[in-house]
């Protein structure tokens, strides 16, 4: 590597890892009060109270997905910028999701008599405005990431966060826990958007550029199918559970799936909003983004894999502690799930790399590949068992699956050899194993819960990070450099 690769390396993986901090932040503060929410909701409800809403979720997700994947993505990609292109992309969203909310609309009395409860109809009706909002604010996070102005979602989240927590426990204590679910997330958005806009003064004009919304239509039509795949196979295995198995069964599924994602899932989403511009920035340099590749997934699967296998470990306690003995059928179904979080990481940089070069139609083919290797998995693993646990085992299996089938991939398009994808995948998992040994070893000596887990988490901590001191591991070593770093910049700012 020459010297001014070196120093853009630098430079690059401190623009990373600052952008990073505001960005998790952002998503960690309002996850923090979401799961404050849910947990407080969890004790107020029973597990079939949170079907409907969770079946209704599926669908708004799916339109949702459309929204988070489609114009914001290439307004990102795009190395100019103008208030009409963010004019253009903004009218181009509100069509797109008014017509989605039409279809919705139209659509809910069917999806309700299909799977036999009434409710799902005003649900859906109502929790369909959320995608709305989340396309308006899609715009404006595009001109926040474009500029690098992640602290500015800061304020906007955590107050968006706030008043969507309040909000959800007044109609929870009120009796209202179902509709505590449903307009938690609407009021987050809605107030998250008002307060960005306002922070980051874009002024948009009554122009549409139709070229323009050509152009961005073309770029991203195969990122959003791609998206929407993904999504749609994770949405498959809630809808079968729905169909075949009890609510109660669709109700372990999804808050086993929705709880890691809490932990991992928002932060995924930190990262990638932070490393798609950042690669975009090179993407006519593929030696740079390949180095930039790398220090994002060591740095997330460092981050993020011991928060997965401390949760898989401690899994037992935590449901009866936080969500009470009712929640207890969810605990094989969460363990599957952290395990299935583990890999998720790579999958998130890999695709925002793609995304950066414009690989649009290979990356494309690549989750063809996948998606139908899984659903054949798993109508095969449903044929041969009735257990719906077979359906979170045959996520974790696509999970490896498509892992795998990544490698060859990375390796051709970036030089990612495979053993360099091994080595970013295999150091952080072995300082887990050794956490999960002794969180394991802890849990088996102490009797009472609150205690036990007190206890097991104290030891994760402290294991893995003496473990990473006496590996020296690069990322531990690179977290603390950049702490003295911060350490230092503040001191001379508050001597001057």
């Amino acid at each position: 590597m020459n010297e001014n690769n070196k120093n853009v390396s630098s430079g690059e993986t401190k623009s990373i890892a600052g952008n990073m901090a505001w960005s998790v932040m952002e998503r960690i503060t309002s996850q923090i009060l979401s799961t404050v929410v849910s947990i407080i909701l969890a004790r107020l409800l029973f597990p079939e109270d949170y079907a409907s809403v969770a079946l209704v979720t599926v669908f708004v997700n799916l339109a949702g997905v459309v929204v988070s994947s489609s114009y914001s993505a290439a307004l990102i990609y795009d190395k100019e910028q103008s208030i009409e292109r963010y004019s253009t992309a903004f009218y181009s969203v509100l069509i797109l999701t008014g017509g989605m909310y039409l279809i919705l609309y139209i659509l809910a009395p069917a999806i309700s008599a299909y799977y036999n409860d009434k409710s799902v109809v005003k649900i859906m009706r109502v929790m369909s405005f959320l995608f709305i909002l989340q396309g308006v604010y899609s715009i404006l996070f595009a001109y926040v990431s474009k500029n690098m102005l992640f602290k500015k979602t800061y304020k906007a989240t955590f107050f968006g966060a706030i008043t969507g927590a309040a909000v959800a426990i007044i109609l929870a204590l009120n009796g209202q826990g179902i509709w505590a679910l449903v307009f938690q997330p609407i009021i987050e958005t809605t107030i998250s958007t008002i307060i960005l806009w306002r922070s980051i003064h874009l002024r948009l004009v009554l122009k549409f550029d139709v070229k323009y919304a050509k152009f961005m239509t073309k770029y991203c039509v195969k990122f959003v199918l791609v998206d929407l795949l993904n999504s749609l196979y994770s949405s498959i295995n809630s809808l079968i559970i729905a169909k075949k198995y009890s609510k109660a069964d669709l109700a372990y599924y999804t808050k086993a799936y929705n709880l890691p994602q809490m932990l991992v899932g928002s932060v995924n989403t930190a990262i990638s909003k932070v490393l798609f511009p950042v690669f975009s920035e090179s993407q006519d340099n593929i030696e740079i983004i390949k180095l930039k590749l790398r220090r994002g997934i060591q740095l997330s699967c460092y981050a993020l894999m011991p928060l997965m296998i401390g949760l898989m470990m401690i899994a037992d306690g935590a449901v009866v502690m936080l969500f009470t003995d009712k929640w207890v059928g969810m605990i094989p179904y969460l363990q599957i799930m952290c395990m299935v979080w583990v890999f998720q990481p790579v999958q998130i940089c890999a695709i925002q790399a793609y995304k950066a070069i414009g690989k649009g139609a290979d990356y494309f083919r690549l989750e063809i590949y996948k998606k139908v290797l899984s659903i054949l998995l798993l109508i095969a693993m449903l044929l041969i068992a009735k257990n719906p646990i077979i359906v979170a085992w045959s996520v974790l299996v696509s999970q490896i699956i498509s892992y795998a089938i990544n490698m060859p991939y990375l390796k051709k398009m970036f030089n990612y050899s495979f053993w360099e994808q091994v080595q970013d995948l295999l150091v952080p998992l072995l300082l887990c194993a050794v956490m999960g040994i002794c969180v394991f070893i802890v849990g088996k000596l102490i009797g009472n819960i609150y205690l036990r887990i007190a206890v097991q988490i104290l030891t994760g901590a402290t294991t893995y990070v003496v473990a990473s001191f006496v590996s020296k591991n690069s990322s531990f070593t690179f977290i603390l450099d950049l702490l003295k770093q911060y350490k230092n910049d503040k001191a001379e700012i508050s001597e001057n």
